[in-house]
């Protein structure tokens, strides 16, 4: 009996769906302040009421929307560290092209500075999130930590690295890339220089390290 209601629990009706999405772009655009129940339900056409009877409250909305942000960006990041067929640099080149999917979706002129990362948004407003928004954002960067541990781990193993490569401080610099990627974007004030950013660390960083077979 008790697995049939859990299994109901976890189903989600296209309301949810759409309720789910117009915010997450809301609070991406606008930040938790200005991401009301009334502006969401102006968005979609619906009552107020309709968002209180799926979510409750805004806090449970915002933790749903973050959680499930957090774990489709730790799934696409897992999918290009831990790929074993491509070369660190080309792991680097792989995240700024995802990070760039993200920047067009809120940016589709490709000069603008609009936000673009839920992650890097709400950041900036942890004061006001509730302790499991935070914690699934905090969660974020322990992911990031092993899997860019495990892909860099894999690379000296596989001779990839020299033998004197110092891994941790490698790690350390790569996983603070991957999680301030937004906020640097932004502050730049461009893309661009978000890119630039990562082809030099690969130039001046990664190619120190890198054996000669892997340049």
């Amino acid at each position: 009996m008790s697995k049939q209601k859990s299994s109901v629990a976890t189903q989600t009706s296209p309301m949810q769906d759409s309720i789910k999405l117009i915010t997450k772009n809301l609070l991406i655009a606008h930040g938790y302040h200005k991401t009301t129940f009334g502006v969401i339900a102006k968005s979609l056409n619906i009552t107020t009421t309709n968002i209180h009877y799926h979510f409750g409250n805004k806090n449970h909305l915002v933790e749903v929307v973050v959680s499930e942000y957090v774990a489709e960006a730790t799934k696409k990041h897992s999918a290009i560290w831990l790929d074993q067929t491509t070369s660190l640099q080309q792991k680097v080149a792989d995240v700024v092209a995802y990070n760039y999917q993200l920047y067009k979706k809120y940016n589709q002129e490709g000069k603008t500075k609009h936000p673009w990362s839920l992650i890097g948004r709400l950041r900036m407003e942890s004061d006001v999130l509730s302790d499991a928004t935070r914690e699934s954002l905090a969660s974020f960067t322990r992911a990031m930590h092993e899997t860019i541990g495990q892909a860099v781990e894999y690379a000296w193993r596989q001779g990839q690295l020299k033998p004197d490569t110092p891994r941790e401080d490698l790690i350390f610099l790569l996983t603070n890339l991957v999680d301030s990627s937004s906020v640097f974007a932004q502050d730049a004030g461009s893309f661009t220089r978000l890119e630039q950013f990562f082809n030099a660390f690969s130039r001046v960083v990664l190619s120190v390290y890198t054996t000669t077979t892997e340049r």
